[in-house]
């Protein structure tokens, strides 16, 4: 098996990935595979990240296919690969065409424990406008615009930062930033990425929140966008640093919400398209994704029952409960976010506690 481009693989991902596959380019994180057989059902040579402990091999997200026709053969061929390796593979974070895929033709268990958090700009923006007032999500909201406002009451100023705009000195204040951000987190970190700002900036857009303290304007905080598949973003980092007033965070993520919509309103009114690496591959609407988040419980799908389901519940309750995933949702649905069930898929007999202590060790930041 030949070592994919990394160049080729980022700008794949920005077209045809998903959420989870933007994790991949961390790629001392993760491994890199693609299939030995051709697979004509996509137009280019499929690929899936995942990340090894043994005896398990993580397969992370769906894998990079043009079209959902090519992923009963890449299942296939991964399957047949990590059984070549001695190793039982886990497919996470995957979404529905995958899942029935795994479940039916292959027999796989799958559980539904987690979901994808999506939000509509031209919603968001609806609902915080003043003339929303009693309408529905507007309860939803209601914390947002009081974090808005606290953020406005401190003179929190947000703004895209282009490339060719970032200055040296700002550069270094974000990365002293993230990381006085890390050391401030306190108990176990379980995530998909690290905080790396300027991973494929080629395909990424920044905002940033600066304070004006009467001395000097303050970097507090930065958010980074990056593309994936049908049109859409994904928030890839949202970080308000120690020093941000509060409110900072909804600021920064509003402001890019806002700042998408009124850009695709301006190409739409042109007869034109908003500026995405996935244009020429789709036609659909924008949406923005916060990516996955832990769900409070764990719902069994397909080929799963009795005291398997009841042990790995506890487990996963525990683990959910543990690491704080779930207030991560809690927060995103401030923006009245939608939930789109993703899955967790694994042959019979193939996952269990030891397997979601594996992963968890391989999610250790």
């Amino acid at each position: 098996m030949s070592t994919p481009d990394k160049h080729a693989i980022a700008e794949l991902v920005a077209q045809y990935g998903s959420s989870s596959a933007t994790a991949w380019l961390e790629f001392e994180r993760y491994k890199l595979w693609h299939p030995s057989d051709p697979v004509p059902e996509s137009s280019f040579t499929p690929v899936q990240g995942y990340m090894v402990k043994d005896p398990y091999i993580f397969a992370w997200g769906n894998p990079l296919v043009s079209s959902p026709a090519a992923l009963s053969s890449v299942a296939r061929q991964f399957i047949h690969f990590a059984d070549s390796q001695g190793k039982r593979p886990v497919w996470t974070c995957v979404d529905s065409d995958l899942e029935e895929v795994l479940g039916h033709e292959f027999g796989w268990s799958t559980v539904s424990c987690i979901y994808e958090d999506i939000v509509d700009p031209a919603h968001v923006v609806e609902l915080t406008s003043p003339e929303a007032k009693g309408q529905e999500g507007q309860r939803v909201v209601k914390d947002l615009k009081k974090n808005l406002y606290r953020a406005e009451k401190y003179d929190v100023k947000v703004a895209e930062v282009k490339s060719e705009e970032w200055t040296e000195e700002d550069k270094l204040a974000v990365e002293r930033g993230i990381e006085e951000w890390k050391a401030n987190k306190s108990g176990v970190q379980i995530a998909s990425t690290t905080a790396q700002p300027w991973l494929d900036s080629e395909h990424r857009r920044y905002w940033v929140a600066k304070k004006d303290n009467k001395v000097r304007l303050s970097l507090d905080g930065i958010l980074i966008l990056t593309p994936i598949h049908s049109t859409s973003w994904q928030i890839k980092n949202a970080v308000s640093f120690p020093s941000a007033p509060k409110g900072t965070s909804e600021a920064l993520i509003y402001t890019a919400l806002k700042d998408l919509h009124e850009e695709q309103e301006a190409a739409s009114a042109a007869g034109e398209k908003a500026p995405h690496p996935a244009n020429s591959n789709v036609h659909q609407s924008m949406t923005v994704t916060f990516g996955i988040s832990a769900a409070p419980h764990m719902q069994p799908v397909n080929n799963l029952g009795g005291w398997k389901v009841n042990a790995l519940s506890k487990t996963y309750g525990k683990v959910a409960k543990g690491a704080g995933l779930v207030k991560r949702g809690e927060f995103r649905s401030k923006f009245d976010s939608e939930q789109d069930p993703m899955y967790v898929c694994y042959p019979p007999d193939g996952f269990g506690l030891d397997g979601v202590n594996a992963l968890l060790k391989v999610l250790r930041k």
